[in-house]
C-alpha cells in the first residue's frame, strides 16, 4: 500500500496542473480510439478493460490478461445522411449555368439541412497485440469527420486524421492484501492532421471539397494514459457481504494525456506543405473513473454491468456528457464461437450494439449518439458503425 500512495498522489498533481491548460472551448469531446464493444455499452468500459482495447481504454487491465491476444481490424461508420448529404453538395457544386446558378443550388442544399449535424468515422487496418502485462499498438490513420450547416449559408467542418504507435506495460502491487490493485501505462506517439474551419456556399461553388489537404494543421504528440483497477477481495462466509462475490465488482481510473501538452513539430504524413507554427487542436488531459459488476452465469450466458463518469477536465465536460451506462450479455457454444449482445446510455443517448466471432472471424456492430449542442442545448449525432476483424 505505501507504493501505491505515491503514484496516486503524483497523478492528483497531473490534474491539477491541467486546469490551467486549456486555450479554448469545444463542445464537441472528441474520442482519440474508440471500441464498438465499449460504445454498444455506453462507452462505459474503464473498469472491464478485458481485451486488446484495454491499451486505449485502461492500460492497468493488461496486468490481469493470461493469455495472448492480437486483433487485425477496420471501422467504418457514418450518420445516416452524411452520403446523401456530402451527394447534395457535390451535385450542386455541378450544376449547369452560371456561377451565380451554381452557388444558389448549393445555398438549397445547405439550407434544406439546418439545425441537423453529420459525421463520419474510418480507421484504416491496424492492429493491436496484447499479453500479459504488455501490449503494442499501431493505427496508421483514424478519421473522425463532422460537418454542420449554418447560417449564413457555410458549413462548419472539424476533422480530425491520427496515426497513432502505443505501447503499454502494466503489472499489480504485490504488497497490498486482502484485494487485487493493478496499475499500467500507455505510451503514445500520435501525429495529428487537423481541420476546423467553417466554409461558405462561395467556396464551395469554386472548389466543391469542404476540407483540402493544404488546409490541414499537422503535428505529433508524445504524451501517456495511466490506469488503475482495483478488486476487493469478498469475504467467504454468511455475511450480507458475501453476496458480493458473485458480482466480483471492479473499480477503476485512468488519466488520459497526462502531458497535454502543444504539438512537437510535424511528421507531415498528410501535408506536405504543413507549417511548424500551424498547430492542431491537443489532445486534452481527462479522467475517467468507472465500475463494474458481473452478472451470475447461467447456461451460456453471462454479462456485466458498467457505470463510467468520462472526460472529467475537458472544457466541454458537463454530468450529461460525462455520465455512462451500460449492460453486456455475453453467450458461448464453445471458445470459436461466441458474441454479446449490449445497450447502454452514452452522452445522453442510448447505445446499442452485438458481436459475434466464428473461429478467427469478428464482426461488430453498434449505434451511439454524440452530443454536439451547447451546455444548454443537446444535440445529438447518430453514428452506424462496424469493425470488421480478425482475432487470434
Amino acid at each position: 500500500m505505501k507504493k501505491l500512495i505515491p503514484f496516486v498522489g503524483v497523478c492528483l498533481l497531473w490534474c491539477q496542473l491541467s486546469l490551467a491548460a486549456y486555450d479554448g472551448v469545444s463542445y464537441r469531446i472528441h474520442q482519440q480510439y474508440q471500441s464498438p464493444r465499449a460504445l454498444g455499452m455506453g462507452n462505459a468500459f474503464v473498469a472491464v478493460a478485458n481485451d486488446y482495447s484495454a491499451l486505449f481504454y485502461n492500460p492497468a487491465g493488461l496486468a490481469f490478461r493470461d493469455s495472448h491476444e492480437v486483433n487485425l481490424s477496420f471501422d467504418l461508420g457514418a450518420t445516416d445522411a452524411f452520403a446523401t448529404f456530402s451527394k447534395e453538395i457535390s451535385d450542386a457544386s455541378s450544376t449547369k449555368g452560371s456561377e451565380t446558378d451554381k452557388q444558389n443550388a448549393i445555398f438549397t442544399a445547405i439550407q434544406k439541412q439546418y439545425g441537423k449535424s453529420f459525421g463520419a468515422r474510418f480507421t484504416a487496418p491496424n492492429g493491436i497485440w496484447v499479453g500479459r502485462g504488455w501490449g503494442i499498438g499501431f493505427i496508421p490513420a483514424d478519421l473522425s469527420l463532422e460537418l454542420t450547416p449554418n447560417q449564413p449559408v457555410s458549413i462548419s467542418s472539424t476533422m480530425y486524421l491520427d496515426t497513432t504507435l502505443a505501447l503499454g506495460y502494466a503489472d499489480t502491487f504485490k504488497d497490498i492484501e486482502n484485494a487485487k490493485v493493478a496499475w499500467g501505462i500507455t505510451g503514445k506517439v500520435i501525429n495529428r492532421g487537423y481541420f476546423s474551419k467553417s466554409v461558405d456556399a462561395i467556396e464551395l461553388a469554386a472548389d466543391s471539397n469542404v476540407i483540402k489537404t493544404s488546409d490541414l494543421k499537422e503535428g505529433y504528440f508524445i504524451d501517456a494514459d495511466i490506469g488503475l483497477l482495483y478488486k476487493p477481495h469478498i469475504p467467504d462466509d454468511d455475511s450480507l457481504f458475501s453476496w458480493f462475490r458473485l458480482a466480483r465488482p471492479t473499480f477503476g481510473a485512468v488519466i488520459k494525456n497526462v502531458v497535454d501538452a502543444d504539438s512537437i513539430g510535424s511528421l507531415k504524413l498528410f501535408n506536405k506543405e504543413a507549417s511548424a507554427d500551424s498547430k492542431p487542436a491537443k489532445l486534452t488531459r481527462v479522467i475517467d473513473i468507472g465500475t463494474r459488476w458481473e452478472y451470475p452465469s447461467m447456461w451460456i450466458f453471462g454479462g456485466r454491468g458498467t457505470l463510467d463518469i468520462k472526460n472529467i477536465l475537458h472544457p466541454a465536460f458537463n454530468l450529461h456528457k460525462g455520465l455512462n451506462l451500460g449492460f453486456e450479455f455475453d453467450w458461448a457454444v464453445t471458445n470459436w464461437w461466441k458474441g454479446s449482445y449490449r445497450v447502454g446510455l452514452g452522452q445522453g443517448y442510448l447505445s446499442a450494439g452485438l458481436s459475434a466471432m466464428f473461429t478467427w472471424f469478428n464482426l461488430d456492430l453498434v449505434t451511439y449518439g454524440e452530443d454536439v449542442g451547447t451546455y444548454n442545448t443537446p444535440k445529438e449525432n447518430r453514428l452506424f458503425l462496424s469493425r470488421f476483424s480478425m482475432n487470434f
